[in-house]
């Protein structure tokens, strides 16, 4: 983040989750003449690459880079791996479909 009145580097000095999906954090201007302080929020938009260990209650419409199409084929090619999660209890059932699964707590015990 850049300062928005001297346009030099900013810190971020303190942070804290307002949601799952957006955090507020307080920079600090690094040139000395100038002293900034000032508040940002930083937000998780949308999907790039969905989650291979999805949280039902996190809603993200996806990117309009992605195609739903090449999706698809690599989620019914996920299904059949090996790979066992080991920070996060597996979630698989369609991520298109209306119901929703219930929420698991994803931190870690």
């Amino acid at each position: 983040m850049t300062c928005p009145h001297c346009g030099w580097p900013a810190v971020v000095r303190t942070s804290q989750a307002m949601s799952n999906l957006t955090r507020q954090s307080t920079y600090c201007c690094t040139n000395e003449e100038c002293g900034h302080t000032f508040v940002g929020l930083t937000e998780v938009v949308y999907t790039l690459s969905p989650s291979a260990t999805p949280d039902p209650s996190v809603r993200l419409p996806l990117s309009k880079h992605v195609r739903r199409e090449s999706l698809l084929e690599q989620l019914e090619h996920a299904l059949g791996a090996d790979y066992q999660p080991h920070n996060t209890p597996p979630y698989t059932p369609d991520m298109f479909g209306v119901g929703r699964g219930e929420h698991h707590d994803k931190r870690p015990t």
